[in-house]
C-alpha cells in the first residue's frame, strides 16, 4: 500500500542511496532500474538479498539494521523503480 511504499522509500533514501543512487541508477552498486538483475526474480528474492547481502560484491547484510517489515517495504519500493531508466544509469 501507499504507506508501505512511502516507508520503503524512506528506508531506501537513508540506506541504499550511497551505493545504488537516489534514482536507482547505480553508483558503486548496480543499477536497479533495468532488467539485468542477477539476484532477483521475485520480491521474496529481493528481500532475501537485502537480508543476507551479497558479500562478494560488497553488499552487507541488512539484517542487523532493518526489520523484516522494513526489508519488505524497501523491496516493494525498489520494484517501483524497475523500468524508470534514470539519466546516467550504469
Amino acid at each position: 500500500d501507499e504507506g508501505d511504499l512511502a516507508a520503503g522509500k524512506e528506508v531506501y533514501m537513508v540506506n541504499c542511496v550511497p551505493c545504488h543512487g537516489q534514482l536507482g541508477e547505480g553508483v558503486v552498486g548496480p543499477n536497479i532500474t533495468d532488467e539485468y538483475w542477477i539476484h532477483v526474480g521475485e520480491i521474496a528474492d529481493l528481500v532475501h538479498t537485502i537480508n543476507v547481502g551479497v558479500p562478494e560484491k560488497g553488499m552487507i547484510s541488512w539484517a542487523p539494521i532493518l526489520s523484516k517489515k522494513q526489508m519488505q517495504q524497501v523491496a516493494s519500493y525498489i520494484l517501483t523503480l524497475q523500468g524508470t531508466n534514470p539519466p546516467n544509469a550504469k
